[in-house]
């Protein structure tokens, strides 16, 4: 084990104080049962250095790390690929500005919200920016005699959340939409590596591996050739943005 992060996406609602004198208590209980372990602290979706600068005093930040998820698919609807590059340089670039390491938790290739069960299970708590697409839902990995399937004739299975979009209906699910191409999903890919490694210290898709969607699957995107370096992304601008014609620095 190398590090420990005590807690995961808490609410973006949190009371801060509150959540700052929990990361204090265990970055000192760390620090005497486990003083090899690094200490990592999720952002609570506070990505601004008013909020954490003060977490720890100054110099004394060794061994630790903050972690921040930045997501594209609650971003809405974008009329071109490169207003999400150039949105996303200018965010990752204030990693630069905290007084330790920044990691990236957990990004995607995704540009909409249509992932099954993304906002919660048969709900979502953000519109479709774009008509999604629907495909047969997956069948189980368990022998045919061991597995229960689910009823795909029904019209929409429940229960239902405060909405019905993100459900299975007549056996299909609904994955990202198919507004960008797979040439804007390559380039999108190779913007992101590229202001990823130029600002922060780790950076780990989400997820591992998905049955639908390549856009949240690592393998798949990875195979694809949307997130491997390439000359491109090891230490060279490379992003002509057709939105204001500057380069992602």
């Amino acid at each position: 084990m190398t590090a420990i992060e005590p807690v995961n996406e808490p609410w973006w609602s949190s009371d801060l104080p509150t959540l700052k004198t929990f990361y204090r208590n265990v970055r000192n209980m760390m620090r005497e049962q486990a003083p090899h372990l690094t200490f990592v602290f999720h952002d609570s979706f506070h990505f601004d250095t008013n909020t954490w600068n003060d977490l720890f005093d100054e110099g004394d930040w060794d061994n630790v790390i903050m972690d921040t998820h930045q997501y594209l698919a609650w971003w809405g609807a974008q009329d071109d690929i490169g207003k999400y590059c150039d949105g996303y340089g200018s965010t990752m670039a204030n990693a630069q500005n905290f007084p330790c390491p920044v990691w990236v938790g957990e990004w995607s290739l995704a540009t909409d919200v249509c992932a099954l069960w993304l906002g919660g299970f048969n709900d979502n708590n953000t519109p479709y920016a774009y008509e999604c697409e629907w495909v047969d839902c997956p069948v189980s990995y368990l022998p045919e005699e061991t597995a229960a399937d689910f009823d795909r004739t029904a019209e929409m299975l429940g229960p239902y959340g405060s909405n019905t979009l993100s459900t299975v209906q007549n056996g299909k699910c609904p994955k990202d939409s198919t507004h960008y191409p797979e040439e804007d999903v390559n380039t999108l890919g190779q913007c992101l590596m590229y202001i990823l490694n130029e600002n922060v210290a780790g950076h780990f898709l989400w997820t591992a591996r998905n049955e639908l969607e390549e856009r949240w699957s690592y393998p798949q995107a990875y195979d694809a050739g949307w997130i491997k370096n390439t000359p491109a992304t090891e230490g060279k601008p490379f992003w002509n943005s057709p939105v204001n014609n500057t380069f992602i620095q």
